[in-house]
Formats: C-alpha cells, sequence, structure tokens
C-alpha cells in the first residue's frame, strides 16, 4: 500500500529545506559583473572606441570609482597607434587601480600598460603626516594655476600627506577632504609625534586669538594643550603658548551619548541582514549605523558613501591608531569604491550589518571575531563629534 505523506508533513519538510537553504547563504563572491554593467552602460555591445577612452575613465570615475574630492583618483589615458593604452597618474587603492584597468579590457583593450601610483607615494620619507603651522592654508584642486579651491586647513588641523607635487603636497585634510596644501604651511611629523598630537586633551577656539604679527589661532581651530592645564596650547612646531580661558573651550567626547549610539548598534545583533532594512526585521550596514546615531538625534544620509561626508577624518587604511570607540568605518568594494561601512567598538573590533546578519568582527589577527575581508578592504574612518 502506498503511504501517501500528509499536508502537514509536507509543510515541515519544506520548512526545514527552506531553513537549511537560508543556513548556507553568503555574500557572493567578487565578480566582474558590476564592472561589466558599468561598461555596458556607455558601450552596451561592449566594443571600446579608441577615440572615446578619456570618457570610458570618466565614465568609471563616476560609476565606480569614489568622489575625486574626497577619494583620490587623476588618471590620464592615451593610446598609441597599435591600440596600446597607458595609464598614467594616481589612484589611492590598488583596488581601483586593477579596477580600471579590468573595465577597460572588458571594453575590448586589450594591451594595457598601467603605470598608475597608488597613494600614499613610496616617495614620502618617515615624516608622512603633518599639521598645519599657520594661521590658515587654503587647498586646492591642483598644485599649479589656474586652479580652484578645495577648503581652507585651520591652524593646528592634522593632515595625511598622500604625495609632494613641487612646493605643494597632496593631502586629507582633517575632514578628509582632498588638496594641495603648500609644504610650507605644514609641520610635517613621523608617525609617533603625530599619533601625540591628535591624541587629547583639546582645546577649541571659539575667538580669534593673536599670537603675533604673523599668526593668529582662529576660530574653529583645536588645538592639543598640555596635560592639567588647559590655558597652555602646544603649537605644531613645538613651542606653546598661553589662551586666555574666554576664546578656548575644550574638547570632550559626548561618553554617554557615545556609548547609547553603540548599545542601539549591538542590540541588534543576530538581526538577519536586509538590503534597504533599518528595523530588527532586516537590517543593512547603512542603515545599522544610521539608527544607532539616530537613537541620539543624530540623523545621518542613508548610504556608506554618503555618510561618509560627515565628520573628521581620524583613521586610514595605512594609519589606524587615531581609531576610537564610536568611529563610523568605511570600507572598499573590489574595485575601490565605499560601498559598506560599521561601527567601531574599541580594542579592534566593530559591529557591522551583512550576510547572514549583523555581526561583531575584528581587525586583529589573534581574534577568534577577525575577518580578513573586511581587514583588507578597509579604507577610513571618521567621528561625527
Amino acid at each position: 500500500m502506498r503511504v501517501v505523506p500528509s499536508l502537514a508533513l509536507l509543510l515541515l519538510v519544506a520548512a526545514l529545506i527552506r531553513e537549511e537553504a537560508m543556513s548556507q547563504v553568503v555574500p557572493p563572491p567578487p565578480s566582474t559583473s558590476g564592472l561589466e554593467r558599468f561598461a555596458k552602460q556607455i558601450e552596451p555591445d561592449l566594443q571600446g572606441r579608441p577615440e572615446r577612452l578619456p570618457q570610458y575613465v570618466a565614465h568609471f570615475r563616476a560609476q565606480a570609482a569614489n568622489d575625486p574630492r574626497l577619494v583620490a583618483f587623476r588618471v590620464e589615458p592615451t593610446i598609441a597607434d597599435d591600440d596600446r593604452v597607458t595609464l598614467v597618474g594616481f589612484v589611492e587603492f590598488p583596488e581601483t587601480r586593477s579596477g580600471l584597468q579590468e573595465y577597460l579590457e572588458l571594453l575590448g583593450f586589450a594591451d594595457i600598460d598601467n603605470r598608475l601610483e597608488t597613494l600614499p607615494a613610496a616617495t614620502l620619507d618617515d615624516k608622512q603626516y603633518g599639521v598645519v603651522k599657520t594661521t590658515h592654508a587654503l587647498s586646492y584642486d591642483r598644485p599649479q594655476r589656474p586652479r580652484e579651491v578645495v577648503t581652507d586647513c585651520l591652524f593646528g588641523e592634522p593632515l595625511y600627506l598622500l604625495r609632494e607635487d613641487g612646493d605643494h603636497v597632496l593631502v586629507h585634510s582633517g575632514e578628509g577632504y582632498l588638496g594641495y596644501v603648500a609644504a610650507a604651511a605644514i609641520e610635517r611629523v613621523g608617525r609617533d609625534e603625530f599619533d601625540a598630537y591628535v591624541a587629547g586633551p583639546h582645546v577649541r577656539m571659539i575667538a580669534d586669538h593673536a599670537v603675533d604679527k604673523g599668526l593668529t589661532l582662529p576660530v574653529g581651530a583645536i588645538l592639543k594643550v598640555q596635560p592639567g592645564d588647559a590655558g597652555v596650547c602646544e603649537l605644531p612646531t613645538g613651542a606653546t603658548v598661553a589662551v586666555p580661558a574666554e576664546k578656548r573651550q575644550p574638547v570632550e567626547p559626548p561618553a554617554a551619548e557615545i556609548e547609547q549610539a553603540i548599545a542601539a548598534a549591538v542590540r541588534l545583533l543576530e538581526t538577519p541582514y536586509h538590503w534597504g532594512g533599518k528595523t530588527a526585521a532586516g537590517i543593512d550596514c547603512s542603515g545599522l549605523v544610521q539608527i544607532a546615531f539616530a537613537s541620539i538625534g543624530f540623523h545621518l544620509p542613508r548610504d556608506a558613501n554618503q555618510q561618509f561626508y560627515l565628520g573628521r577624518l581620524t583613521a586610514t587604511r595605512w594609519h589606524r591608531a587615531g581609531l576610537r570607540r564610536g568611529d563610523t568605518l568605511y570600507f572598499i568594494s573590489p574595485v575601490g569604491k565605499i560601498s559598506h561601512t560599521g561601527l567601531y567598538l574599541g580594542d579592534d573590533r566593530f559591529v557591522h550589518a551583512e550576510l547572514p546578519q549583523v555581526k561583531i568582527s575584528s581587525f586583529n589577527p589573534e581574534h577568534d571575531q577577525y575577518d580578513p575581508k573586511r581587514d583588507a578592504s578597509f579604507a577610513f574612518a571618521k567621528r561625527l563629534w
């Protein structure tokens, strides 16, 4: 006699199969599908034309790279009569360098001489960091005229140096903006000196204070002070200056709010990952960070590459000593675009949302939670207070 399974049994088996399938969901491996999609946007048949090479590079920058005001990307492509493509210039990350080459290969350019420099430049000496030592220093989009101002860097502002160009240096400013600053305005320091300078305590100038005829400490500048004496500021050159109490205020992290934002994120551990989600029913990486800060009344933009515009730059891929609990972290895709974010917990650990769920990972290979993929793709950290 044939046994016919009951409806309840069939439903149970189906549920178990679904559960097993979901338990095996993993992030898709890196592929060229995204690059191919971008390439087809400009050439649907993937047949690139030599005369359009500059347009292809510009399209890659717009679609697969980052805002060039925040991440270095200056590429000059040329093509010879024998169709050999040469790429000169610089980009910030090796992922961008290889991603651009792969994109052009998808468009049919098979012979590519990729001379792009990745930053920071190998030609920088051991003083790869700097602090603004003049009242202010304008940052430009290029070292030579004609040029446009990108931002203004204030006295005492920490700078991450990327490459030298004549009498200017390409830097990330305190808020992360990219630009050329006059070398004469920068006190160049080594890693240890830089770490000591950016470590607290600090004060913020709330009124201009003239030090001498050539130097004024401007409103908004953040200055390191001597421990135990907030009235004595340490200048980047090593000198000190007394600043009246009515012209300064202490810079103190809002510890309670930071812990509240972290607690909001940690409460969502093991929440299923869901693209676009922002609740305990499902959440994505930027949604997690957005909700964490919304819990303290700080409203961030929706996407990771939008959130990156906010805050002070505190760490880069090549220098992470400035990381502090509550910093937002930014990671790049295999082609160099900011595509993931998380919240730093301290001790090399961070909370973030990725398939299949919200979890805590670590940058430290000695930790059980070590995530080599995220360690390798980390790009920047920002501080929102």
